[in-house]
């Protein structure tokens, strides 16, 4: 499992790739880099690609995790929207109790998931 991403030329996207097996070691590695990469900026649209993890092993709790350390990303870059684009029903479910604990930990943060590639331009 790996999480890759890129950042756009002006650093306000930031398009998301997980594949395999995604687990909570790899997502928190990725909240690392996100933290410390200088190209994003203020104001950016964080999109996440599940289409090609192959299994969720992120249980209730380890979901909670993922949230408090993703708020550290948050606040360095003052992320403004994250889309989960979900074509899975697994994968959306796994959007939605990400976007509930979201909500919980960061109001202000918006959470967004649609089900296709196509529907983002919709929500952005």
């Amino acid at each position: 499992m790996s999480v890759q991403y890129n950042v756009s030329p002006n650093g306000l996207r930031i398009e998301t790739y997980p594949d395999g097996i995604l687990g909570i070691k790899e997502t928190v590695d990725y909240f690392e880099r996100l933290k410390s990469d200088e190209n994003i900026k203020p104001g950016a649209v964080e999109i996440i690609y599940f289409k090609n993890v192959t299994d969720f092993r992120i249980s209730y709790l380890e979901g909670e995790t993922i949230v408090r350390k993703y708020q550290e990303a948050i606040a360095q870059h003052m992320i403004e929207v994250t889309i989960f684009v979900c074509e899975t029903n697994v994968a959306y479910g796994i959007g939605r109790m990400l976007k509930a604990l979201h909500e919980i930990a960061n109001p202000r943060h918006k959470v967004m998931f649609v089900r296709s590639e196509s529907e983002i331009d919709n929500v952005t």
